[in-house]
């Protein structure tokens, strides 16, 4: 892209170009604020000190210089900003519009490092403009950059000192690389920022690999601002500054692994050197700090040993549907063999992952699929005589036969098979990636046609609300017409509709979640959707495929939030309880948002109609993440097991840029789409070992945005240690029921995964492989659930959710007590006392479950059975496949109060 630069002369102005050049950008010219008659000015947002030596600067570097004079007023000082005439932000607009005009530039690089003030107000420019925020240091690690700086020649003076351990008649006019040993010392002292990013110091560059011309300093003038004793304040004026030819001139860029600027060689990181962490035996982000990579993966193969289930133990513990299994067999092996990176990204990991072949293995495959053409194994038996690579060869090619003649009409899933595939590989521990031909971004480990729901579906749209004002929307549906635009605006009017009736507001909204029936459609889908969340710090989203039928073009549910009104008090001591106890709310119930729009190395930028994260007292909704590389915005190459990594990355660094205590094991909850069931293995190993008890469903759906083959979705409590965790089930009929639950120590938010099965517990991975008699019989089994068994499962699962209030109890108390808050909006009902709000997403296996229409008359009569004692909404949706091949209903339950 075209980029102009904001630059105050500084070393983060001038390392950002650097990284920019590095990433294949174009610097075309410089832009600079500056004050009237004054050294320095008082300013949030600017850099001034040292501005004499700016139009230098741009000589140096042979570009052009845009300046514009500022007073440095801040009218706006909040956390937001609203285009206002007399503040500085505008003459900030004011310059990159004429930047704009004659250089038609793209995009423009900001130095910023740590400050959100700067941050949300030069994205709110670019943003009106339609320009591109490059800020390639944002968030990152301080020390860390210190030190690349240096190594990348980039020569800065002292030019300020305004900081604890600082002097100016010590400190002003050194180096860097001079001042590095003392500004880490000073940073384990006394807190130091050793970037400056506080304010501490400021520098000017007088060299680096983009100028053609270093900078000499001829003279200068020291003003001491503040002789404090103690933190004495003062700066530099340059008085006379000269250029001076540069013994190897520099300039060009050359392409590679880095980026390498100036003729003399200086290597700059580009944004794939910044992902390389994700291979070394341990960083800060992902791992437990106290187990290195090779001792995590030996704690697993124990704890897989320890878990591990006889073919007999697995037959005696499943119900009526096991008996089907005694005929088959399981065969188990294990390839060792050092991975082959498919992607100019180095992808070094200590064992062959699902997508990731070894050459021994494809050796082996090969062979055995050229035997597999003249003799194909007939049974299951065959693959206990083969080798473990040939033995997922077999499986892949028994899957594409399967696969070839099933139709719409059979009763055998397409997405069961597939299914069935994954976990007999995953029980092997094989690696996964045996089909013929590779696709982007590491292909599946065999044909999957998936299944789309051709039934109608028809979700209603409700909201239940509880008594701290969480309001949940559920069932909320845009279908009836031909064109998917037209779909999506009437779930959006939807939307806006149950708000208003309920007294909230599109901004009091938090998260989204939109499943739309086609993922290529969403460029028009996000225009629609801009329109009406055309605002400062949308809400947080997630935005899926799904195999709605024809006709539905989108399912949408959302959690809003809006502090709830006091009700009458009527004593003097209930006032005075009453106001404490609203001023803790109103403290708990503040909303943070994060919507950071710039292009960087820390997580992915968001520069659509959505936030990465909002927070609301304890808890922290996070958007669906996916493995883009921060600096290029693209897929990670390597296949799932670099996607998982990279993703959970993402999660836990927006984790922490809410709370500063925040991490990835604060998650409690939520959902794994992935696009193919093979994924699932990897997805649930990476996810489980760095988490603490987070409960997590596994869905299988067509397509992810950008082609990514896993996407997560999930939201953190900020005091996860005090949560529980328990694993309970029960019989209902011939299905397995499986629920995984969380609640904290006082009980007001909770969270469940509930499986509903035909055979085996579905909490275990270590299954047999399938025949065609079993897989049908799944089928069968999974459409004969009637009303009453759903009933059943629904009563457990709520009672469970509740905890407290079980379904067998009625309420004896009658009325509003004193002090008890009212709600913004109803209930789920005219009750007096306020009800638990409880929001079930329940996703069902296409073409191995009961009819939509039973599945939703169903949920419906629970609702109205059970209004007495909670406010429940929900949404009902189709998936390919779900956490394993027995599997044919997920259910995820969240109340929070």
């Amino acid at each position: 892209m075209r980029v102009v630069a904001m630059v105050s002369g500084g070393k983060d102005s001038c390392y950002n170009m650097m990284q920019c050049v590095a990433e294949g950008h174009k610097i075309v010219a410089l832009a600079n604020l500056h004050p009237k008659d004054r050294d320095e000015l008082d300013s949030f947002m600017y850099q001034t000190v040292g501005h004499m030596g700016i139009e230098i600067l741009a000589s140096a570097m042979g570009l052009p210089l845009y300046r514009r004079e500022t007073k440095g007023k801040s009218t706006q000082t909040g956390k937001q900003y609203v285009p206002t005439d007399d503040d500085e932000v505008e003459d900030l607009y004011s310059l990159l519009e004429t930047c704009k005009h004659e250089l038609q530039v793209e995009a423009v690089a900001v130095g910023a490092i740590l400050s959100d003030y700067q941050r949300v107000r030069v994205e709110n420019v670019c943003s009106r403009l339609n320009l591109i925020s490059l800020a390639y240091l944002w968030r990152r690690d301080q020390t860390e950059l210190l030190q690349e700086m240096i190594d990348c020649q980039v020569h800065a003076i002292i030019i300020k000192v305004a900081a604890l351990g600082l002097v100016p008649d010590r400190h002003l006019g050194k180096s860097l690389r001079e001042m590095q040993p003392h500004l880490l010392k000073m940073r384990d002292k006394y807190g130091l920022n050793v970037c400056g990013e506080g304010g501490e110091y400021e520098t000017f560059t007088l060299d680096c690999p983009l100028f053609r011309q270093r900078i000499v300093v001829e003279d200068i003038q020291t003003i001491i601002s503040s002789a404090d004793p103690i933190c004495p304040v003062g700066y530099i004026n340059f008085t006379k500054l000269t250029l001076q030819p540069k013994e190897v001139a520099g300039g060009g860029v050359a392409s590679g692994a880095g980026g390498n600027i100036g003729n003399d060689g200086v290597f700059v990181k580009r944004s794939i050197d910044y992902i390389s962490d994700l291979n070394e035996s341990t960083y800060s982000d992902l791992s437990d700090p106290d187990f290195s990579e090779t001792e995590l993966e030996q704690i697993e193969k124990e704890t897989r040993l320890r878990e591990s289930l006889s073919q007999s133990e697995l037959i005696s513990r499943s119900n009526s549907f096991g008996r089907h299994l005694a005929a088959s067999a399981s065969a188990s092996a294990s390839v060792s063999a050092s991975a082959q990176a498919s992607s100019p990204i180095p992808i070094v990991t200590k064992s062959a992952s699902v997508d990731e072949p070894t050459a021994a293995a494809a050796a082996a495959a090969a062979a055995v699929a050229a035997a597999t053409i003249s003799s194909p194994p007939a049974s299951a038996s065959a693959f206990a005589s083969t080798s473990a690579s040939a033995c997922a060869s077999a499986c892949a090619s028994t899957c594409a036969s399967m696969l070839l003649t099933t139709t719409g009409g059979d009763v055998s899933s397409t997405a069961a098979v597939c299914g069935s595939l994954s976990l007999a590989i995953s029980s092997l521990g094989l690696s996964a990636n045996v089909s013929t031909v590779a696709g982007a971004h590491g292909a599946p480990p065999s044909p999957l046609k998936y299944e789309r729901e051709f039934r109608p579906l028809a979700n209603v749209a409700r909201a239940a609300i509880n008594a701290k004002g969480w309001m949940w929307l559920a069932g909320i549906q845009g279908s009836g017409s031909e064109d998917m635009e037209q779909g999506m605006q009437q779930a959006l009017d939807t939307l806006r509709e149950l708000c208003q009736a309920k007294g909230y507001e599109l901004q009091d909204l938090c998260y989204i979640t939109l499943y739309v029936r086609s993922i290529s459609e969403y460029p028009a889908l996000n225009r629609i959707y801009q329109r009406a969340f055309d605002f400062h710090n949308p809400p947080t989203r997630v935005c899926v495929e799904c195999p709605l039928p024809d006709g539905c073009h989108v399912v949408m549910d959302a959690i809003a939030y809006r502090q709830a009104v006091a009700g009458t008090i009527s004593s003097a001591e209930d006032r005075d309880r009453e106001g404490e106890e609203a001023a803790a709310a109103l403290l708990n119930g503040r909303r943070n948002t994060m919507h950071v729009q710039g292009i960087s190395h820390w997580a992915p930028a968001n520069i659509g109609p959505y936030s990465q994260s909002t927070r609301i007292g304890d808890i922290t909704y996070i958007s669906g993440q996916i493995a883009l590389v921060p600096g290029s915005m693209t897929i990670i190459d390597g296949g799932i097991r670099p996607q998982c990594k990279l993703t959970l990355r993402h999660i836990s660094r927006i984790a922490k840029a809410m709370n500063a205590h925040g991490q990835l094991r604060d998650v409690v909850h939520g959902i794994c789409f992935v696009t193919h069931p093979a994924f699932i293995g990897e997805a649930r190993r990476q996810w489980e070992r760095r988490t603490t008890n987070a409960i997590m469903d596994y869905i299988v759906l067509p397509a992810l945005p950008r082609e990514a083959l896993v996407e997560w979705q999930v939201w953190a409590h900020t005091h996860n240690d005090r949560f529980d965790y328990e694993e309970t089930g029960c019989s209902v009929g011939d299905y397995t029921i499986s629920i995984r639950r969380r609640w904290n120590y006082e009980n007001n938010c909770a969270a469940i995964v509930c499986y509903v099965s035909t055979g085996l517990a579905s909490s275990t991975t270590q299954l047999t492989q399938l025949s065609d008699d079993i897989l049908g019989n799944h089928c069968r089994l999974a459409q004969a659930v009637s009303a009453e068994h759903l009933d059943e499962i629904l009563t457990y699962v709520v009672n469970r959710l509740l905890k407290d209030y079980p379904l067998a109890k009625k309420q004896t108390s009658t009325g509003t007590p004193p002090g008890t808050p009212s709600q913004p909006g109803g209930a789920g009902g005219d009750q007096k006392q306020p009800l638990p709000a409880i929001h079930l997403k329940l996703f069902y296996q296409v073409n191995a479950a009961p009819a939509t229409d039973l599945l939703l008359q169903a949920l419906h009569d629970f609702r109205s059975k059970c209004q007495d004692y909670a406010a429940v909404v929900y949404t009902v949706l189709p998936a390919c496949s779900l956490h394993n091949f027995s599997t044919f209903l997920s259910i995820c339950g969240v109340r929070h109060e």
